[in-house]
C-alpha cells in the first residue's frame, strides 16, 4: 500500500510539473499579454498615436476623398431620416 501511495504521488507530482511546463506557460504568457493592454502605459501610447494621426490629418488639405465624403454624407442623411420618423 505503501508503494501504491509513493508512485501517485510521484505521478502527480510529475503531470503538476508537466502542467506547468505547457499549459501554464502558455497561461503566464496571455496574462501577461492582458496585462500590458489593460496597462496604463499601453492606454498613452495608444493616445499618443491618436493624437499625432489628428495632428496629421488637420495638417493635411482634404481629410477625406471624395468617394468617402460622399458615402458618410449618404449615410448621415439616412440616419437623420431615420431618427426623424422614429420620433413621429
Amino acid at each position: 500500500m505503501k508503494i501504491f501511495v509513493y508512485k501517485s504521488l510521484f505521478i502527480f507530482f510529475l503531470l503538476l510539473i508537466l502542467f506547468k511546463l505547457t499549459i501554464g506557460k502558455l497561461i503566464s504568457n496571455y496574462e501577461q499579454k492582458i496585462d500590458y493592454f489593460l496597462s496604463e502605459e499601453y492606454t498613452n501610447e495608444i493616445k499618443s498615436k491618436i493624437r499625432n494621426e489628428i495632428k496629421s490629418g488637420i495638417e493635411k488639405e482634404r481629410i477625406l476623398s471624395s468617394e468617402d465624403a460622399t458615402l458618410i454624407n449618404k449615410f448621415l442623411n439616412k440616419l437623420k431620416t431615420e431618427i426623424s420618423n422614429a420620433n413621429k
